[in-house]
């Protein structure tokens, strides 16, 4: 293949890597095997962020499918810090160790939380091992008080998550949103808690998947998969190279160089024809990376919900929205659970699109956000009028 890629086959292999061409996944657990996580997020003023990806390659999906897949014994999918706090399949657990050996290196230091903490680490183990999975207000215990650090967590709190990450529990699903804790061997099977996977090559075999979920992308945009430093991906990058895995490309008007997965290398572009349109998570891999979005589809996105509301310029919950090659608009949403609505507290389109672009993509965004109002099980839609985006959604039952 050639050695180097144009802006616009950058834009289109970012779409079709990570599934936002066209409808190509058929269930829940295709989209998170094309992912390799799907990152949690507890905000629910619209709707939970790990929803909400897979609405945006399935459609009006049954959200009960994804929670079918976790919690219990022996589950599809359990927690672990992926890209950020996600769900990853269960059998991918094992490519985890090298993360969770740092945290238990951390761990053994001199002055550490669990030097420091052995006695209730100890007890606290005890207690899952008596009652079996607990939630962290099930721990009854002295040091199981607020505080004001690590956002006002007790110890016991503090215990509990660190131990998450140094794969001493496990999170075993959740309870009306709070984590279940349990000991490994309560939730996963001892074939897959005993396997063994060398660190270099389970990190190999993570940065490949991260490279295939890019379609193409710079060191940094491969390292933000598993959140790592491009120190510690270069050399992994230098193996899978020479393996022939990936291969070093040009991107038009990119910077840095880039790197393409083995799977795209004499891809046909023609193949590749956007058709959808659908809102995004923030977190959706296509957006979490700020500037890539900008990179490749001059897309400046940034989410307001820490921004003090003065200062908001889009809105609060403000979601990146795609039509076909673009990202278009962002549609700052709400659900209104109490009176069945579906708000749009406001619509802006991007200011560079033509005024023929900006009426193609209200109407397909229009005919889009009945769709998701019927996914939320909502009765209607309400157009609030802050924004350069005219929609003229019904206000009544649809």
């Amino acid at each position: 293949m050639s050695d180097s890629l144009s802006a616009r086959q950058a834009k289109l292999l970012a779409l079709h890597a990570c599934g936002l061409d066209s409808r190509q996944d058929k269930s829940v657990l295709d989209v998170i095997t094309r992912f390799g996580m799907l990152q949690i997020d507890s905000v629910n003023v619209f709707e939970r962020a790990h929803y909400m990806p897979l609405f945006s390659r399935l459609g009006a999906y049954d959200k009960k499918e994804l929670d079918s897949l976790t919690g219990g014994k022996n589950p599809t999918l359990i927690e672990y810090w992926a890209h950020q706090a996600s769900f990853i399949k269960t059998e991918d657990f094992p490519l985890f160790d090298w993360r969770m050996q740092w945290y238990r290196d951390r761990a053994s230091q001199k002055d550490s939380f669990e030097k420091e903490n052995k006695k209730l680490i100890t007890w606290i183990k005890a207690e899952l091992k008596a009652n079996g999975p607990m939630t962290s207000s099930q721990f009854e215990h002295e040091e199981n008080k607020r505080q004001g650090s690590w956002w006002g967590w007790s110890n016991v709190k503090r215990a509990l998550e660190r131990m998450i990450f140094q794969g001493e529990l496990i999170a075993a699903g959740r309870q009306n949103f709070s984590r279940i804790y349990a000991l490994p061997e309560q939730v996963i099977p001892t074939k897959i808690l005993n396997k063994s996977v060398d660190h270099i090559k389970a990190q190999e075999l993570l940065i490949s998947n991260a490279s295939r979920l890019m379609g193409v992308g710079t060191i940094k945009d491969i390292a933000n998969v598993y959140c790592q430093n491009t120190t510690e991906v270069k050399p992994i990058l230098a193996s899978l190279l020479e393996q022939g895995v990936i291969q070093e490309v040009t991107v038009e008007n990119w910077k840095d160089k880039a790197f393409i997965h083995k799977d795209f290398i004499d891809y046909n572009f023609k193949e590749i024809k956007p058709s959808l349109t659908t809102v995004l998570s923030p977190f959706d891999p296509l957006t979490w990376q700020r500037e890539r979005a900008l990179r490749i589809f001059n897309f400046d996105y940034r989410i307001e919900i820490y921004t003090p509301e003065p200062k908001r310029i889009y809105g609060y919950y403000s979601l990146p929205t795609l039509h076909k090659d673009n990202l278009v608009a962002r549609i700052d949403l709400k659900s209104d659970r109490q009176s069945k609505t579906l708000l749009v507290q406001s619509a802006w389109h991007e200011k560079h699109l033509t005024p023929k672009e900006v009426q193609t993509s209200a109407k397909a965004i229009t005919k889009h956000l009945v769709d998701v109002r019927k996914w939320q099980g909502l009765d209607s839609v309400q157009v609030k009028p802050k924004g350069n985006l005219k929609l003229e959604l019904p206000t009544n039952r649809a």
